[in-house]
């Protein structure tokens, strides 16, 4: 080879090598060096070291034999030519047009989309303008290039900054609504057959012609909107690179928030380019000045490609492109001569490189005749290359390449084309024959290709059903549930009646209310009651709402010392059974009024968290354990009021309770040995122990013959909810032994419920009623709901009909006796147990007078004794009133507050004396840890009679009693 070939033209074991297996090899090591380490691509000139026709054919033919081995691989490249004839400024410029206008061919889904060129179809249409322009030379005179100028400006515009003008027909409208391989025609098309299987026609024609519309809207908006605005990548590109300087006053700027300036930079700079482009091709131009628009346009045209292939292949964009294209795009140039415009586009794309810092990814391999490469290559260019048969390696011209370019762009080297990589080929290397096979560049698939915008889209839409899945499914679980901060520390649980109920502790904005609630008076949902009432207007949702405004009150008080008592209660039931909700109603509304009146004048505060069972307590547990979780990360919590049904579960709840250090102040609930099993327990109401003791003054002062002395015990058939009914059971049967009386069955007869929930007397009755020895006393170890059912059961059964004693240990006060609602038979007479009379013990207290000014719970009429009325005549009210103030004075013995002492309250409860109290006196002093002395003295006790009057009205008696506090035997107590 001449000087700058391949020297030593044989290969491995000295057979020759053709240049197509050389320049082949140095092909794909660029490609592989672009691969591993993305860098520089030059442009790479093949050409003989003769000057012979034939060999320069043989050159094309090595450039194309080079691109025929890609037809069959992923490489994206482009195969072009520049026009032979015309003017060689035109063709350079086509060739570049033409690359940039695509397609790129390739094979396989193993690189990324289609190459983007914004920046190259804005030059473009300033081209088409200036075209327009030229070809359309109006009569009647030459005008100046400035009014040219403005003419293409004005085509711009009626171009819409586009390349050609697209006309929008009704085809290209629809294609994309009724086309389903497009995600709207998709999308659509599945709406339209959901529509047409549930939506009445006009629905479905509605929906359509909104979709049409909507479409030709879009169309029309996107046909005739510049793609110039100022937030495309083109206009910030065309107002900011420093390649072109903007005329007259307008300064190099653009900016998202000022789109006017942006625009106007971008006009200024359409105006500058366009009289360049008219320069460029007008035929009065003085030459200099033409050539050096040329080259300008030129320039420019090369510099937007460039531009647009860097950034395809950009870093770290969100689409992560430079991932997915793994090669470089590749240009052939088989024939690059003078005249055809080729040699000017590779001098165009040394030149901008070597003004521009930014690096791009194009390799472009061309063809040169031995003629136009010597008069082209100019003598301070560096020599061409010798091509190693080994590929690229230290040391290599390439590397040598690399390293001239720090050097070579320097403007003291003149006009060399240091980006330039000439290689020359000798006659013999071009000669060799096609003894070498050439291969496709392997392009591997990229699994980054996965991430896209409809991947994207498809994870999005992933996401956002499995979002709506799960957030349904947590709405579901928990009664504040969301996708993000869903509220534990209440649940939804189903009852074995099938009712959905909220279980937990309302924190957040949980609540426990709904639409059906029963009010404070007793009227439930759907049930016209008197609006004068007391308590008429007072709900759960008012209750909640109160007590929340109460305490962010206190939370809003500047250096206040708190503590919070935890109301646990029965709050929810079934639809149709929201009356057996009032007696929590009412205890939770005792622990708010107690709440108002502490804060009123005591330095520590009381704040208040409702906590709800669900109906007949039926989730105690449940309930217990989120308040132990609550209360582990609310150090003011001090304890637990209420808890007033005993269930199976009650000593596992209290258990659990006295695990976490936290105190109960039961109200209701009679269990005899929760406070004989746990030191936490403190009960307000008298045990089913005390209440069969004391129902044993009136089985004693019944005048019955001693064969007559037979009794029946009923009792609910055991279940998971119901501890009370087996206690009472329990101890009603032993008394009534004690007392000389002989049992139907000498065992309690069990009754069962049905589903709506009413006892079923039927076959305990048929076995006591009607055998041998009908009982003159029943004892009821039930609760206050089933008298009801009782009583007209006893009215209709003919075995029954004679005198009768019912008696009950519970608290019969919240049956409705004076409605109504609760019958009498009329051979019978009921003696049960009432806990607190506050009629007769609330006298002193400031009960009624802080309901009335608090909630506006005002009995009617006027003047009487208020606690006589259905609000607090059976006592819930008051017992819950007394039982809050009693772990409030508990918590200050012990110094408790939100800072700590919640371990010392169950010892400082033991010390707690409260007189003038609504129950009476509220003493713990004399209760020993576990009853070690027997059990807990000074609850309060009433004996009532009921019995039917002739008017068929029921009629009460307290016959004897003593409150709270008082330890005396009972006196009085005669049937």
């Amino acid at each position: 080879m001449a000087q700058g070939s391949a020297h030593g033209d044989t290969g491995l074991g000295g057979l020759p090598t053709t240049a197509k297996y050389e320049v082949d090899t140095l092909f794909k090591d660029l490609i592989d060096q672009f691969r591993r380490a993305r860098l520089p691509m030059p442009v790479v000139v093949l050409y003989s070291d003769e000057a012979d026709t034939a060999l320069d054919r043989e050159v094309t033919g090595v450039v194309s034999a080079v691109q025929d081995a890609q037809e069959v691989g992923g490489l994206p490249y482009r195969l072009v030519g520049g026009a032979e004839g015309g003017d060689p400024h035109l063709n350079a410029i086509g060739i570049l047009d033409s690359v940039a206008r695509g397609p790129w061919a390739r094979r396989g889904p193993s690189w990324y989309r289609n190459y983007a060129v914004p920046r190259s179809r804005l030059i473009a249409a300033v081209e088409a303008a200036a075209r327009h322009v030229l070809v359309d030379q109006p009569t009647g005179g030459t005008p100046s290039l400035d009014d040219r100028v403005e003419a293409v400006l004005a085509r711009l515009r009626d171009l819409h900054w586009r390349p050609d003008r697209r006309g929008g027909t009704l085809q290209q409208t629809l294609s994309p609504l009724l086309n389903s391989t497009t995600l709207i025609g998709a999308v659509v098309l599945a709406g339209l057959t959901t529509l047409l299987t549930q939506a009445h026609w006009e629905v479905v024609l509605g929906v359509v012609l909104a979709t049409f519309v909507l479409l030709m809207v879009s169309g029309w908006v996107r046909r005739n909107t510049a793609p110039l605005s100022w937030l495309g990548q083109a206009s910030r590109w065309f107002a900011t690179t420093t390649f072109l300087a903007a005329s007259g006053r307008q300064a190099a700027a653009w900016s998202i928030w000022r789109p006017r300036m942006s625009w106007d930079v971008t006009q200024a700079r359409a105006r500058e380019v366009a009289g360049e482009i008219l320069k460029a091709q007008l035929p009065g131009t003085p030459a200099d000045e033409r050539e050096r628009a040329q080259e300008f346009h030129l320039q420019l045209r090369a510099l937007a490609l460039l531009e647009d292939l860097r950034s395809a292949h950009r870093s770290w964009n969100p689409d992560l492109r430079d991932r997915k294209r793994r090669v470089p795009p590749v240009v052939f140039l088989p024939s690059a001569g003078a005249a055809n415009g080729g040699l000017r586009v590779l001098s165009a794309i040394s030149d901008v490189r070597s003004r521009r810092s930014e690096q791009d990814p194009l390799l472009v391999l061309a063809g040169v005749a031995h003629a136009d490469a010597a008069s082209w290559l100019q003598p301070d260019a560096a020599g061409p290359v010798t091509v190693p048969v080994g590929g690229l390696r230290r040391g290599s011209p390439y590397e040598s390449w690399v390293s001239n370019l720090r050097v070579r762009q320097a403007p003291s080297r003149g006009r060399a084309l240091a980006w330039t990589l000439p290689v020359g080929l000798s006659r013999r290397q071009l000669q060799a024959g096609n003894t070498t096979g050439l291969a496709a560049v392997p392009v591997r698939r990229s699994a980054w290709v996965l991430w896209s915008r409809w991947t994207v889209l498809l994870v999005l839409v992933l996401a956002s059903v499995g979002g709506v899945l799960r957030s349904q499914q947590l709405s579901d679980q928990y009664c504040e549930g969301r996708l993000l901060g869903s509220n534990h520390d209440a649940v939804w649980r189903v009852d074995p009646g099938g009712a959905r109920q909220c279980v937990g502790v309302a924190t957040g904005g949980v609540s426990f209310a709904t639409a059906h609630d029963v009010r404070l008076s007793g009227a439930r949902p759907g049930h016209e009651g008197d609006p004068a009432k007391a308590g008429a207007d007072i709900g759960l949702g008012t209750l909640e709402a109160a007590i929340r405004r109460e305490n962010d009150r206190v939370a809003a008080l500047p250096d206040v010392r708190f503590v919070t008592v935890v109301y646990a209660g029965s709050l929810t039931t079934a639809s149709g059974q929201e009356s057996r909700a009032l007696n929590s109603l009412k205890e939770l509304t005792g622990v708010h009024l107690a709440q108002l009146r502490n804060n009123v004048g005591e330095p520590t505060k009381v704040k208040v968290l409702v906590a709800n069972g669900g109906q007949d307590m039926y989730f105690q547990t449940e309930m217990v354990e989120r308040i132990v979780a609550v209360a582990a990360r609310d150090r003011s919590i001090v304890g637990v009021v209420g808890l007033g049904r005993n269930t199976t579960d009650s000593q596992n709840a209290v258990g659990l309770l006295q695990s976490a250090g936290l105190p109960v102040v039961d109200t209701t609930n009679s269990g005899s040995d929760l406070a004989r099993n746990h030191v936490n327990y403190f009960g307000l109401a008298a045990t089913d122990e005390e209440e069969a003791a004391e129902l044993r003054r009136i089985a004693d002062g019944l005048a019955l013959a001693p064969d007559a002395r037979t009794a029946t015990v009923l009792t609910r058939r055991p279940s998971r909810d119901d501890q009370y009914s087996p206690e009472q059971a329990k101890y009603g049967s032993t008394m009534l032994r004690e007392a000389g009386f002989r049992l139907t069955e000498d065992r309690p007869l069990e009754y069962g419920l049905t589903s709506t929930g009413d006892p079923d007397y039927e076959d305990a009755l048929r076995r006591s009623c009607q055998s041998g020895q009908p009982p003159a006393v029943i004892y009821l170890a039930g609760r206050a709901d089933d008298v009801n059912q009782l009583m007209k059961r006893l009215a209709t059964d003919p075995g029954c009909n004679r005198p009768l004693t019912v008696l009950t240990g519970d608290d019969l006060t919240k049956a409705q006796f004076s409605t109504g609602e609760t019958r009498m038979a009329p051979q019978a007479t009921l003696y049960y147990i009432a806990l607190t009379d506050p009629a007769v013990t609330a006298g002193a207290s400031d009960l009624a007078e802080t309901a009335a000014a608090e909630l506006g719970i005002v009995p009617k009429p006027p003047g009487g004794n208020p606690y006589e009325d259905d609000v607090f005549s059976d006592g819930s009210l008051a017992l819950a009133y007394d039982a809050t103030a009693a772990l409030h004075a508990g918590a200050l013995n012990a110094g408790a507050s939100q800072d700590g002492g919640r371990g010392a309250v169950m010892a400082g409860l033991r010390a707690v004396e409260l007189k003038n109290r609504a129950t009476g006196i509220v003493d713990f002093r004399e209760t020993r840890p576990l009853l070690a002395t027997g059990t807990q003295p000074g609850h309060g006790i009433n004996i009532v009679r009921v019995t039917r009057q002739t008017d068929g009205q029921a009629k009460l008696e307290r016959i004897c009693g003593r409150p709270a506090g008082d330890s005396a035997p009972l006196t009085g107590c005669r049937p």
